[in-house]
């Protein structure tokens, strides 16, 4: 339900798309506005499914976080927090798969990258099962999975796994450091979300410094600034729609209170 509120997903271009044709069978002012209304739609989704586009939207995010590389930067570090991305279970009468998705994927090789710089930091991993209905174990369990056959040593990783959306990995994260005596950390999430994320940890007077995942798609440069439609930039847009409406939710209901960007 909560996809058709964002523009990019399948659930709002439907509902777009029977507005514009029941406009269509309506009077003669009626059929002027749902040509409007029709080619808009067409335009936008255009623009939004090529890279061009996509890169576009991530700038009002005001992309201007990168991955940690200053090995200086680390000094007091206490720990590292990675944010789960989803995940999706696979199963029949008898058995199940569990699996990360691409997000979680590339947020747990930035931990993995982190990690190779302070071998002894503990790492926490934030996530509970986001969607039940697609996923049956915490997201926390699969990045620690993942991390294992990557080589992370079991003690070190800390487990948070109740959190169901960022506010709640803020607030369960803040109690472990508490509980840890642990103050200052290094947060590892997506680019288009480290804004949300960062403000919603500072909001609860958490001392985080942002290390971003790479993305799914910006590393493919061979696109160039292509006009061609294609769905990873379209991916691209909806992860930017669907954490600006998200930005402005958690404002709404004082989940971020420090001052941002997207007021």
């Amino acid at each position: 339900m909560y996809d058709l509120l964002i523009p990019g997903s399948l659930p709002f271009i439907v509902m777009v798309l029977i507005i514009g044709v029941i406009l269509l069978y309506g009077g003669h002012k009626s059929r002027k506005i749902s040509r409007i209304w029709l080619t808009s739609t067409l335009c936008g989704y255009w623009l939004m499914s090529t890279y061009f586009g996509a890169t576009w939207l991530e700038l009002l995010l005001n992309q201007d976080f990168a991955p940690m590389t200053d090995i200086s930067e680390t000094r007091g570090i206490d720990a590292i927090v990675v944010l789960s991305g989803g995940g999706h279970t696979l199963s029949n009468s008898t058995n199940a798969i569990h699996a990360i998705s691409t997000h979680t994927a590339y947020r747990s090789l930035e931990v993995l990258r982190l990690h190779n710089m302070l071998p002894k930091v503990p790492i926490i991993l934030s996530g509970g099962i986001g969607d039940s209905l697609a996923l049956s174990i915490p997201e926390s369990e699969l990045m620690r999975k993942e991390l294992l056959e990557l080589g992370v040593a079991d003690n070190l990783m800390l487990m948070e796994s109740n959190s169901q959306n960022t506010y709640e990995q803020a607030v369960n994260v803040a109690e472990l450091l508490l509980r840890k005596d642990m103050n200052s950390f290094i947060l590892v999430t997506s680019h288009t979300h480290m804004r949300r994320a960062l403000a919603t940890f500072r909001t609860q007077n958490l001392d985080a410094i942002p290390s971003v995942a790479p993305h799914t798609s910006v590393s493919i440069t061979n696109i160039g600034w292509s006009i061609y439609p294609t769905k990873s930039s379209l991916d691209r847009s909806k992860d930017v729609m669907r954490e600006i409406i998200a930005y402005l939710y958690y404002k709404q209901k004082d989940w971020i209170t420090i001052s941002g960007h997207l007021n």
